[in-house]
């Protein structure tokens, strides 16, 4: 991949992962779909959402100010394609898995201990998972660009 293709997959990546799990949180909550109350799904989108809009509002920043022309775009990237697209794919199949866990464990056949506490803490894992891998990559990969005003 070159360090065009794996800025793009990431800015895709996050753009489209905030508004599906913000919406997500947002309008099923209570629902068959995410049977958490109101409270516990404002609570997960506290935990999430501001590091997903943090990571777009830095790559859209990048974006807005990098030259379209410029060579460094055709490069090989210096990171192995598996880490730039396998930590952000897992942690949403952490937050899919929680979700399905959760709507699992609140159907009457089912006595799982799974609740709005694990979903919170999958969440919180996911997060991390984030906070591990993409936030340097991001760093990496969109660098800061100084724009002469």
């Amino acid at each position: 991949m070159t360090i065009a293709v794996d800025r793009r997959w990431l800015a895709l990546y996050f753009l489209l992962t905030t508004v599906v799990v913000g919406l997500y949180l947002l309008i099923f909550a209570g629902q068959p779909i995410l049977p958490l109350s109101r409270d516990e799904a404002n609570a997960c989108f506290e935990i999430l959402i501001p590091v997903l809009v943090g990571q777009v509002a830095v790559i859209f920043q990048w974006i807005a100010l990098a030259n379209v022309n410029d060579d460094e775009n055709l490069k090989p990237s210096p990171i192995p394609s598996w880490a730039i697209t396998l930590p952000p794919a897992l942690a949403l199949f952490v937050i899919l898995a929680g979700a399905a866990a959760l709507v699992m464990s609140n159907s009457l056949s089912n006595n799982s201990s799974f609740g709005p506490e694990g979903f919170k803490t999958t969440i919180t894992f996911a997060v991390s998972i984030l906070n591990a891998s993409t936030v340097v990559l991001v760093a990496r990969l969109f660098p800061s660009v100084k724009q002469s005003l």
